[in-house]
């Protein structure tokens, strides 16, 4: 990923717009190619996004995510897609 993100307290990347969040979350939708994704590479991606986000409503969505992802060496296409229909919808202002 060549694009700048603010840099935080720990000198670490971190995703402060909801909108940068779906973008990501937009690119790995494309990326999702046949009926089977690497599960390292899902856990690589879940954990990317957890690190960059300062959001502690999405550091704890992705932890969820991380602790159900399937399989021992690849996640079926349909829980990706799901997992990255979640983190879009938690990127959605809500309202009370």
């Amino acid at each position: 990923m060549g694009e700048k993100l603010p840099i935080g307290e720990s000198m670490e990347p971190v995703i402060d717009d909801a909108a940068e969040i779906k973008s990501r979350v937009d690119m790995l939708r494309a990326e999702i190619n046949g009926q089977l994704s690497d599960r390292n590479r899902v856990i690589d991606h879940l954990l990317d996004i957890r690190l960059d986000t300062g959001d502690p409503a999405m550091v704890f969505l992705v932890d969820e995510l991380l602790s159900s992802v399937p399989g021992l060496t690849v996640v079926d296409n349909s829980w990706w897609s799901d997992a990255l229909d979640r983190l879009e919808r938690a990127t959605e202002p809500s309202t009370v």
